[in-house]
């Protein structure tokens, strides 16, 4: 009969707590001015979104006729959809999580992205006659959901990195 000691690992003895980490006061401004910005471009994207959720729901309604509740519901779904599931992507702690929430989330992003700035340009452009005021229209339209979606990513990105200090 053969016996095998299994050697056992030493646990390692968990660490005092370390010394708190002290910040200049130039740091800490500087994280304040950044949090700043942070808030301010997100006050941005959020005033886009109003503006993108009218035109959605404006164009839902001329599409499908149905009740103004309705359109604005799918507005709703669409923009925020598409931010939430951003949010979701980047303030996902666990990698494994992520790769699991991008695929479905990602392509998703993009479907509302595209469903956004086709209702938007449409809302734009619907009011005129004018083919070269309705193409300035549909690129204008075109950069809302764009800019939401930029103004969003810069926005957390910023906020997330003050918070790591």
């Amino acid at each position: 009969m053969n016996v095998v000691l299994i050697k056992q690992s030493k646990r390692a003895k968990p660490a005092a707590n370390p010394a708190p980490v002290v910040r200049s006061k130039s740091w800490l401004r500087k994280m304040a001015r950044q949090r700043s910005a942070a808030y301010g471009i997100g006050v941005v994207a959020v005033v886009l979104m109003g503006l993108s959720l009218s035109h959605l729901a404006s164009g839902v309604h001329a599409l499908t006729h149905g009740d103004e509740w309705h359109a604005w519901a799918m507005a709703v779904g669409i923009d925020a959809g598409f931010i939430g599931l951003e949010l979701g992507q980047l303030c996902v702690a666990n990698e494994t999580v992520r790769r699991t929430i991008a695929k479905w989330a990602e392509p998703t992003i993009i479907g509302t992205l595209i469903v956004s700035a086709i209702m938007n340009a449409y809302a734009f452009a619907s009011t005129t006659d004018n083919l070269a005021v309705a193409c300035a229209a549909c690129a204008l339209g075109i950069s809302i959901p764009s800019l939401i979606y930029v103004l969003t990513r810069v926005s957390v990105a910023l906020w997330l990195d003050t918070q790591r200090g």
